[in-house]
């Protein structure tokens, strides 16, 4: 049966929404100076939260209410929603926010409220905890041992290796074994569910997302400083007695937080890791997955994971290529892109390199064999269906006269390099042609992607002490990266009316 029947609110169409928007600023603002006024200090936030179509919200949300018909009828989930996607593009907080929809009758009729009905500071916490699949705030308990601030520092612009030299051989080693894709309920599937179907899906279909049937990802971490204190707080007794260094459990307003190492500021730091799924095609480097993971976990061990869980959340997509940096250089990685026929453009780490040799001759960190004079050999192209690459003696191609010949033949010498022999060494695309450098270049996307969070919407300016808080964040202003890129795309279409055109032409819509 229709659990709408059972509930104690109606949720409506985007045709009722957008009515009700057009119904209440004619009423608000219904001379020629008050649409003057809205065309020049509103129109972009009009046409930004009015095309989103959010009516799947409250099917999507469902479980996070109850069914009884007593009591007071909650707000319509979709109207919460776009007020809170609201209030993070304006940069707002809660406070800030539930004061200026009181305060301004255009914030409270954009988000689908009438100005005389606004909810409150506890609504919107309340809504809050209904987006998180949890019933406390933090994955783990407060009181626990405090953590000890690492002293092995590295140097610039080079991560610390993993702690676990084979963690990345067991966690593929373990997907590889299983046959489908094994995930468990996570805290923040509701987030991602709404992201998604909201946004990721409808931006796809506009071709924002490039080619989803050869689908081209780019992963990467970045630091994100939590606004709790490392120490936490004292619970025992032991400083009476002098001993201000004992280790006993202490309590801590953000529990999940660990140290981590910034290899840009050269310092670790204490929060989480933002890792982000972004389309590598996408011309407004638009995210599909965004994934918080302690700040003690390497990128490689993070990427294992989210890619797991980036095939579970788009089943449909077929992922062609992944685009990684040297942080993700590891043969266990390759091993598992080739087992999903998904393309690995992952730059080499120089530190993991080494001597690198394959049947008895050297290779140099392109991936280019090295005859035994020392010079590169030729590449003659690749053998059609086998994956390998042929090479040829460089004097034969060159013409000119090797002093120490290696082959009595008038052809060369020959070598074949093969993807499913290395896929490390020997990646599907050379790493030494100008397609590879042109692929790996796409990688920056994700830095603009990450960039965006952080700087044009002041991610850490929050100074959330919890799992929940950062969530939510980090969903809600990925949700405001794909509203961006629909005005913007209506911008170039030349889509956009004036605002007086629109409140006459959007009921027929």
């Amino acid at each position: 049966m229709n659990w709408v029947i059972f509930m104690k609110f109606s949720p409506r169409s985007h045709q009722d929404y957008l009515q009700f928007v057009i119904d209440q600023l004619q009423s608000e603002y219904s001379t020629p100076e008050q649409n003057a006024f809205l065309q020049q200090f509103y129109s972009d936030l009009i046409f930004w939260i009015t095309p989103i179509d959010l009516s799947k919200t409250a099917s999507i949300m469902q479980s996070a209410y109850s069914l009884k018909t007593k009591g007071r009828s909650p707000r319509d989930p979709a109207d919460m929603l776009r007020s809170t996607l609201l209030m993070t593009k304006l940069g707002m907080n809660v406070d800030n926010w539930v004061r200026s929809l009181r305060t301004f009758p255009i914030y409270a009729i954009l988000s689908g409220f009438s100005p005389l009905d606004t909810p409150g500071v506890g609504t919107f916490y309340d809504f809050f905890r209904r987006l998180w699949r949890a019933s406390t705030p933090h994955k783990t308990g407060r009181i626990k041992r405090k953590l000890r601030k690492p002293r092995k520092k590295g140097k610039k612009n080079q991560k610390l290796e993993p702690k676990n030299p084979k963690i990345t051989d067991k966690l593929v080693a373990r997907v590889l074994r299983q046959d489908q894709i094994h995930y468990s309920p996570k805290e923040h599937d509701t987030l991602q569910h709404l992201f998604q179907t909201l946004f990721v899906f409808p931006s796809a279909e506009k071709g924002l997302l490039g080619d989803t049937n050869s689908f081209r990802v780019i992963g990467d971490g970045s630091p994100v400083e939590t606004g709790a204190r490392s120490f936490g707080k004292f619970l025992c007794d032991c400083r009476k007695s002098g001993n201000w260094k004992c280790t006993c459990k202490r309590q801590f307003s953000d529990p999940d937080a660990t140290w981590g190492w910034d290899s840009y500021r050269e310092k670790y730091y204490y929060g989480r890791t933002l890792y982000m799924f972004t389309a590598a095609d996408s011309p407004y480097d638009l995210p599909v997955y965004p994934r918080l993971f302690k700040a003690s976990q390497h990128d490689s061990v993070s990427w294992i994971c989210g890619y797991q869980e980036l095939r579970h959340w788009y089943p449909q997509w077929n992922l062609g290529e992944a685009i990684l940096d040297s942080a993700h250089d590891a043969l266990p990685i390759y091993t598992m892109l080739e087992r999903d026929n998904v393309s690995a453009i992952i730059d080499l780490n120089n530190r993991r390199s080494g001597h690198l040799v394959y049947n008895n001759m050297e290779i140099d960190s392109d991936g280019v064999p090295i005859c035994p004079i020392g010079r590169k050999m030729v590449c003659w192209g690749k053998c059609p269906g086998r994956q390998r690459v042929k090479w040829r003696c460089p004097a034969k191609v060159g013409k000119w006269e090797c002093p120490h010949p290696c082959s009595p033949s008038d052809y060369g010498r020959t070598f074949y390099t093969s993807t499913a022999d290395n896929p490390r060494l020997f990646p599907r695309i050379r790493r030494d042609s100008k397609e590879w450098r042109t692929r790996y270049a796409s990688r920056t996307g994700v830095e603009r992607c990450i960039k965006r969070q952080k700087v044009d919407y002041n991610l850490e300016a929050s100074r959330g002490r919890s799992s929940r808080h950062w969530n939510i964040r980090v969903y809600l202003i990925a949700m405001c990266q794909h509203a961006d890129a629909w005005l913007q795309e209506a911008k170039k279409q030349n889509q956009l009316t004036t605002i007086q055109q629109w409140l006459k032409s959007a009921p027929a819509a």
